[in-house]
Protein backbone atom coordinates (compact mmCIF):
# COMPACT_ATOMS: atom_id res chain seq x y z
CA UNK A 1 0.00 0.00 0.00
CA UNK A 2 0.92 3.79 -1.01
CA UNK A 3 2.48 5.30 2.56
CA UNK A 4 0.16 8.19 1.76
CA UNK A 5 -2.83 6.21 1.76
CA UNK A 6 -1.34 3.70 4.87
CA UNK A 7 -1.28 7.34 7.03
CA UNK A 8 -5.06 8.49 6.06
CA UNK A 9 -6.33 5.03 6.69
CA UNK A 10 -4.71 4.80 9.92
CA UNK A 11 -6.61 7.87 10.92
CA UNK A 12 -9.38 6.99 9.07
CA UNK A 13 -9.21 10.02 6.45
CA UNK A 14 -10.18 10.08 2.99
CA UNK A 15 -7.59 12.00 0.55
CA UNK A 16 -9.84 14.69 0.08
CA UNK A 17 -10.03 15.16 3.67
CA UNK A 18 -7.78 18.35 5.28
CA UNK A 19 -4.65 17.06 6.95
CA UNK A 20 -2.68 19.27 8.79
CA UNK A 21 1.15 19.61 10.40
CA UNK A 22 1.48 16.99 13.11
CA UNK A 23 4.42 19.86 14.56
CA UNK A 24 2.62 22.53 14.25
CA UNK A 25 -0.24 21.24 16.03
CA UNK A 26 2.08 19.69 19.04
CA UNK A 27 4.76 22.21 19.69
CA UNK A 28 2.65 25.42 18.81
CA UNK A 29 -0.86 24.40 19.22
CA UNK A 30 -2.03 26.00 15.57
CA UNK A 31 -3.58 24.19 12.43
CA UNK A 32 -1.20 24.24 9.23
CA UNK A 33 -2.05 22.93 6.47
CA UNK A 34 0.25 19.58 5.86
CA UNK A 35 1.59 19.15 2.36
CA UNK A 36 3.78 16.14 2.37
CA UNK A 37 3.45 12.77 4.72
CA UNK A 38 7.60 13.06 5.71
CA UNK A 39 9.23 9.43 6.49
CA UNK A 40 10.50 10.66 9.74
CA UNK A 41 13.66 8.61 9.19
CA UNK A 42 15.01 7.89 6.27
CA UNK A 43 14.53 5.25 3.67
CA UNK A 44 12.28 3.65 1.73
CA UNK A 45 10.68 0.70 1.30
CA UNK A 46 7.77 -1.18 3.04
CA UNK A 47 9.05 -1.41 6.26
CA UNK A 48 10.15 1.88 6.33
CA UNK A 49 6.54 2.79 5.73
CA UNK A 50 5.17 2.03 8.87
CA UNK A 51 2.40 4.42 10.55
CA UNK A 52 5.13 4.99 13.44
CA UNK A 53 7.24 6.89 10.37
CA UNK A 54 5.06 8.73 8.99
CA UNK A 55 4.36 11.93 10.01
CA UNK A 56 2.21 14.81 8.02
CA UNK A 57 3.96 17.98 8.16
CA UNK A 58 3.95 21.33 5.99
CA UNK A 59 6.07 22.78 3.49
CA UNK A 60 8.09 24.40 5.88
CA UNK A 61 8.55 21.53 8.10
CA UNK A 62 9.60 19.63 5.50
CA UNK A 63 12.27 21.72 4.52
CA UNK A 64 14.05 22.15 8.09
CA UNK A 65 13.46 18.27 8.56
CA UNK A 66 15.72 17.62 5.09
CA UNK A 67 18.03 20.23 5.37
CA UNK A 68 18.29 19.24 9.13
CA UNK A 69 17.08 21.86 11.00
CA UNK A 70 14.46 19.69 12.86
CA UNK A 71 16.09 16.74 14.32
CA UNK A 72 14.77 13.73 13.71
CA UNK A 73 14.01 12.02 16.74
CA UNK A 74 12.46 14.90 18.30
CA UNK A 75 9.95 14.38 14.82
CA UNK A 76 9.47 10.95 15.72
CA UNK A 77 8.54 12.34 19.39
CA UNK A 78 6.20 14.84 18.52
CA UNK A 79 4.73 12.16 15.69
CA UNK A 80 3.84 9.69 19.02
CA UNK A 81 2.57 12.68 20.81
CA UNK A 82 0.77 13.06 17.90
CA UNK A 83 -0.66 9.68 17.30
CA UNK A 84 -1.60 9.16 20.81
CA UNK A 85 -4.35 12.44 21.05
CA UNK A 86 -5.51 11.50 17.48
CA UNK A 87 -7.17 15.25 17.04
CA UNK A 88 -9.04 13.64 13.71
Amino acid sequence: MNYKLKYYNHFGLQECDPVFCEYNYIVNGIYVPAVNIHHVLFGKGKKDNNIINLMAVSYQVHQDAHNEKLNRYDLKEIHLQFMKCNPY
